[in-house]
């Protein structure tokens, strides 16, 4: 199975809730940072943004999703593991029984589980 059970079934309820509307969100796509734990040559993101690092609070990250009842979200952005505060930002989107995908490197994941 390419999707855990829970989420596919979640998903599911979701967009079958959504007949009769020809537009609804499925994904909250959340970049709370742009910086970055790697410098990739070629990369803009380091040199473009390195006065803008920490774009969002968790607060604003947690309101983001309170306001869009997609039930995917997608923490992206540069690498959310050195966003400080992540952990509470995951743990209220689990709390809100959201789908959370961390779009990260995994450089950092060992010491964040």
């Amino acid at each position: 199975m390419k999707f855990p059970l829970r989420s596919t079934v979640q998903i599911g309820k979701y967009v079958a809730g959504q007949r009769g509307r020809e537009r609804y969100p499925l994904v909250v796509m959340l970049e709370p940072t742009l910086g970055c734990n790697i410098a990739c040559i070629g990369c803009g993101k380091i040199r473009e943004y390195e006065s803008n690092k920490a774009r969002l609070t968790v607060d604003e990250c947690i309101r983001a999703a309170e306001e869009c009842p997609a039930p995917v979200i997608s923490v992206c952005g540069g690498e959310p593991l050195i966003f400080k505060g992540i952990e509470q930002v995951v743990g209220r989107f689990i709390e809100m029984k959201r789908n959370v995908q961390l779009c990260t490197n995994a450089l950092r994941l060992s010491e964040m589980l």
